[in-house]
Formats: structure tokens, C-alpha cells, sequence
């Protein structure tokens, strides 16, 4: 007999950070408060069944159906917020959740390029920061005067962001080798006097505290070494990959099945997105296009939306 087709249909919510939103003088980072993150659980949790890692895994390989539709929380980048996410109010409701994580900060004790530039952009007035991060590029790649199809694309990329910023995050995001934004912000950070180890250690969960999520259920993905975009690794991608799902095998005791393309829209997404995922082993692969996931599912191209898109999904 032919097995039953699999129903039902699931919507991921993705989280980067939970703190309060005036933890910073500057909105060089946009986080969710931990009270409206705890109420947006138990709103989900009340409408909707709140599936685990595995069963969102076996639904989106085909293998098993959902109770009706369903939600799965997912946080990106291994932040301290998202651990006292999961002791504080996720745990308490037995709720299990996946949890993408850059190795970087784990292996080498440096943090990433990405969260450098929003620690300074919310510790920097928005003029200042950008004059600053100029200056702290290499002549060659400083910004001449971008053109209306450059500032199109970056309204279109960063929807939420003011033109400049948003036109500034495509520069550092998808323009920009990674090393030169890392080497400019690592000079803005020495220029105030913070060094790699404490930032590391305010920003991001340790190795004890990963074990310990996932001995209580919760997924541990993939998410890259140094949270470059894949698309842009080009060569280095497999490297990259490699050290990601080495030090997470190590460190959780198993390898990630989960992987999350850093950036997740269409332009950082690799090529080949199913073979990529065959090789290093990943059974989902989960972007940022945006919407439910139901019907015929790509495992490799699974769809996600941040937590505000929720009104307009949810």
C-alpha cells in the first residue's frame, strides 16, 4: 500500500536578539524585549501546536504529518539572549526549539564581523559611525556615491532600515569582503577599548551552555564559521562548513542536522543549496524566503520569517 500523503503545515519564527529595546543609546540593533517574546510564545502556543525539532524535521522531509498547523522557533547566531530564552520561558513550557550557531566566537575566541558592526552602530550616533567606518577602510573599497539602482536594492534587501543604513548593511552585508569589514571593526573596537575575549563573552553562549541545551531537547544547528554569506565563500564554503560542524559535533556530541544560511535571502542562499546540504550531512536547510511551509517542500529551501512578520503570517 502507498503511504498516506503528509498534511498539515508549518510556519518557523526566527529570533536574534531578545533584550530590552533600550539596552543601547543608538537602533543600531532592533531587539525583541523578553516580555513580548514570552508573550508572542504563549500567543503561538495557544493558536497553534508547537512542534518539536523532530517532528518539523520528519514533516519537512516527508516522512510524517503535523496535528494541524504548527510553529517552530528558531534562533539565530548563539547569543547569550537566547539561552536565558530557553531557561526562562521556553523550557518552563516544554517547548524544544532549534538553535543556530556560528563557531567562530567558540573556536578562535573572536567575534563576528556582523554583531561588531551592530555593537557599534548602537553605541555610535548613525552619522558617526558610518564616517568612522569609512575611514577604517581600506582607499579601495570605501563607498563612492551609490546610484538609485544600488539604493533600490538596498530598500528592497533591508525594508525596515532608513535608506542610508540600509544601503550601509548591503555595503558591510553582501558588498564588502568579509575580512575587510572584520579588519574595520576590529580597529573601531580596540579605538574604544574592547577586546575580542569580553565581547565573546558577553555576546555569546559557551560550550557548557550549548551541551546543556541540547541535553534538554533543543536542536543545535549550523550556521557557519564566520556567518559570511555562503553564496559569497565560493571556494572557502566547504572549509567553512567543515569547521562549523566539527566544533558543534564536538561540543553537542553529535553532528547538526539543521543548517541555517547566514543572511537567508535569496542573495546569500548557495547555489546547488540540496547538494550542499547532502554533503555535509544537513537534512534541513532553512532560508529567510518568507512564508508557511506546506505542499511540495524543498528540504534544502525550507521557509522562515523573522518575529516581525509574525502579524502578517501568523
Amino acid at each position: 500500500m502507498n503511504a498516506p500523503p503528509v498534511t498539515g503545515k508549518l510556519l518557523i519564527v526566527t529570533y536574534h536578539y531578545i533584550r530590552a529595546p533600550k539596552a543601547a543609546p543608538y537602533p543600531g540593533i532592533h531587539p525583541i524585549s523578553p516580555a513580548d517574546f514570552a508573550a508572542q510564545v504563549n500567543e503561538m502556543r495557544e493558536r497553534y501546536h508547537m512542534a518539536t525539532p523532530v517532528e518539523a524535521e520528519r514533516f519537512l522531509q516527508g516522512e510524517a504529518s503535523l496535528p494541524g498547523p504548527s510553529v517552530l522557533l528558531s534562533f539565530d547566531d548563539g547569543m547569550v539572549d537566547h539561552g536565558e530564552a530557553a531557561r526562562r520561558v521556553l523550557d518552563p513550557l516544554g517547548i524544544r526549539s532549534v538553535f543556530f550557531v556560528t563557531s567562530r566566537p567558540l573556536v578562535e575566541k573572536k567575534p563576528l564581523a556582523v554583531h561588531k558592526v551592530h555593537w557599534l552602530r548602537a553605541n555610535t550616533d548613525p552619522r558617526g559611525f558610518r564616517e568612522e567606518f569609512e575611514a577604517a577602510l581600506p582607499e579601495g573599497w570605501r563607498a563612492g556615491n551609490a546610484d538609485a539602482a544600488e539604493r533600490a536594492d538596498a530598500t528592497r534587501r533591508y525594508p525596515y532600515d532608513a535608506p542610508e543604513d540600509a544601503l550601509l548593511k548591503t555595503r558591510i552585508n553582501g558588498k564588502l569582503p568579509n575580512d575587510v569589514v572584520d579588519a574595520a571593526t576590529a580597529a573601531m573596537l580596540r579605538a574604544r577599548n574592547v577586546g575580542d575575549a569580553a565581547f565573546c563573552q558577553q555576546l555569546y553562549l559557551g560550550e557548557s551552555d550549548l551541551r546543556a541545551m541540547a541535553e534538554r531537547g533543543h536542536c543545535i544547528g549550523a550556521h557557519g564559521h564566520s556567518h559570511a554569506a555562503f553564496s559569497r565563500l565560493g571556494a572557502a564554503l566547504d572549509a567553512d562548513l567543515h569547521a562549523n560542524v566539527d566544533c558543534l559535533t564536538q561540543v553537542c556530541g553529535a553532528a547538526p542536522a539543521w543548517v541555517s544560511y547566514p543572511y537567508g535571502r535569496e542573495w546569500a542562499i548557495p547555489p546547488e543549496a540540496g547538494a550542499l546540504c547532502r554533503r555535509h550531512g544537513f537534512r534541513v536547510g532553512v532560508t529567510l524566503n518568507l512564508g508557511w511551509n506546506e505542499g511540495a517542500i524543498d528540504p534544502a529551501l525550507v521557509k522562515r520569517i523573522n518575529t516581525n512578520e509574525l502579524a502578517q503570517f501568523a
